[in-house]
């Protein structure tokens, strides 16, 4: 069972190679959700490849190639993940489906705050 949605940091010392994947028209994407995603709540889907550390040569190498779904903030240019990595874009769609409320959730709203810290700061 995979993970729910949860915005988390994307360091860029860890990847190794990413590219952005654009989706172009929406008639012809067999990944509509993806696309919808997107282009009207402003995600993107990244393909990465992630440094791994062989203990074989003591150097770090490529790993597999993964999709995740992921945001970038404006202000920072920092890029947060918003899914697992998974190996394919099909793969992607439909962890998107299924939770498809709690990404629209983190993208609009950002992360629930934990009433009580929120308490603590209030007389």
């Amino acid at each position: 069972m995979l993970p729910a949605p949860h915005k988390s940091l994307l360091d860029p010392d860890a990847i190794f190679a990413s590219r952005e994947i654009r989706f172009q028209g929406r008639g012809e994407s067999q990944y509509t959700l993806l696309m919808r995603l997107c282009t009207d709540f402003n995600l993107s889907v990244l393909q990465l490849q992630r440094k791994l550390f062989s203990h074989l040569s003591r150097k770090t190498v490529p790993g597999a190639m993964e999709f995740i779904l992921a945001t970038r903030d404006e202000t920072t240019n920092q890029w947060y993940s918003l899914s697992p990595g998974l190996a394919d874009l099909k793969s992607l769609d439909d962890y998107a489906k299924r939770h498809e409320v709690d990404i629209l959730h983190l993208q609009l709203f950002g992360e629930d705050i934990d009433l009580q810290q929120l308490n603590d700061g209030f007389y």
